[in-house]
């Protein structure tokens, strides 16, 4: 799937694609790790596992003024040639 075509889609569309993917995957364990609630796990090693999971694959907290983002994101759709960004 090109990047297009990804911009594209609606979010259903989106997460049946999220849903799909194989649990042989590495993207699954970082989706999973960042979504379960790890406290509800029993098993402690199993726990301690998804913990260490969660806090390696964890988006780092980077807070940007609009102004940069938006300059960052107009820079980025010139270099990548997108043209139809509104």
């Amino acid at each position: 799937m090109r990047f297009n075509e990804f911009m594209q889609l609606g979010y259903d569309e989106f997460l049946m694609k999220l849903n799909s993917i194989p649990e042989s995957e590495p993207l699954y364990k970082i989706i999973k790790s960042r979504s379960l609630d790890v406290n509800k796990i029993k098993d402690k090693e199993e726990r301690k596992y998804w913990r260490e999971l969660k806090e390696l694959n964890r988006i780092p907290d980077i807070y940007l003024p609009n102004e940069e983002l938006d300059r960052e994101l107009k820079d980025k759709v010139k270099k990548e040639g997108i043209t139809n960004v509104k």
